[in-house]
């Protein structure tokens, strides 16, 4: 185990486990309780066949307001795996659903994937909606045995990217982007109230971006028994730049256009992190913020 710190007020918790380029970044699963900074950083590099590459970075804060972050994130170069849960802080304990949600995610990665096979986008899609139905499960029955509370939820976001496509699930007002040829294409559609306003005529998208009640979600992993996932594949080329975040990103930085110059601008992904959550800060940091880049070459 190795902890880094590579710049002031950055922090990398890295595990290597022999044999398998998974790595479990600021404490496993994107939060550091035991340390007083409110901001960790993570980054590493995957090779694939015939030289490609694939590069992973994070980058999670508290923000300015929030006690906790109830944001978490989790991915595994070697099954190329991906996922960051915002955990609903209205409900009863965001972070213990966002946590349980993941484990999910990381029991099935140690224990029934297989990094040798070549699962195909359907394969994957299907495991992902597995995941995402047993982890709602999950958080709704550790709710159930509470007998108290609102109940938990949490947002999810989980895929596999490859070198030709990304394969994923999406539930909640977390979001999925691609950036090719200096364009930002948003690929998943909010589980949102603002969204239904949108989808109707009722307002525009541009008015949705600044709605007060944009916040309000219409599902999450975890508050029913039962959760409608929504799972697709979107095709990737070399060149292109995959970017998952939660709403504190989205919620502040407003533009899409925005958010593609500042990735477009920074030196790497790392500094593109960087800058995202940095932004997201300057318009204000109401929320916990979180920014995956995976860039494809």
């Amino acid at each position: 185990m190795r902890i880094l710190k590579p710049k002031s007020g950055f922090i990398v918790l890295l595990i290597d486990i022999p044999k398998k380029d998974r790595w479990f970044c600021l404490n496993k699963f994107g939060t550091l309780p035991e340390c007083s900074t409110r901001e960790a950083f993570c980054i590493l590099n995957h090779k694939g066949p015939g030289h490609k590459k694939m590069q992973f970075a994070v980058k999670t804060d508290t923000g300015k307001f929030r006690d906790r972050n109830e944001d978490l994130y989790y991915f595994d170069t070697q099954l190329q795996l991906f996922a960051i849960a915002d955990g609903m802080s209205g409900h009863d304990r965001g972070d213990i659903a966002s946590r349980l949600a993941l484990e999910v995610i990381q029991e099935w990665a140690e224990t029934q994937a297989s990094p040798q096979s070549d699962l195909g986008p359907m394969k994957r899609l299907g495991v992902l909606s597995e995941l995402a139905e047993e982890a709602n499960q999950r958080i709704y029955t550790a709710t159930e045995s509470r007998g108290k509370g609102r109940g938990m939820g949490t947002t999810l976001i989980a895929g596999f990217v490859t070198f030709s496509y990304l394969a994923y699930v999406h539930v909640g007002d977390s979001r999925l982007y691609v950036l090719r040829d200096e364009e930002l294409t948003q690929i998943t559609t909010d589980d949102s109230f603002v969204q239904k306003m949108v989808e109707k005529g009722e307002i525009t998208p541009e008015e949705g971006r600044v709605h007060e009640k944009r916040n309000i979600i219409t599902q999450a992993i975890g508050l029913k028994s039962t959760v409608a996932v929504n799972a697709d594949a979107y095709p990737l080329v070399p060149g292109d730049i995959v970017l998952a975040c939660t709403d504190g990103l989205h919620d502040l930085i407003i533009d899409d256009r925005e958010i593609a110059d500042i990735i477009l601008a920074a030196a790497d992904i790392e500094a593109a992190c960087e800058a995202l959550v940095d932004k997201a800060l300057d318009y204000g940091g109401t929320d916990n913020v979180t920014v995956l880049l995976i860039a494809v070459d």
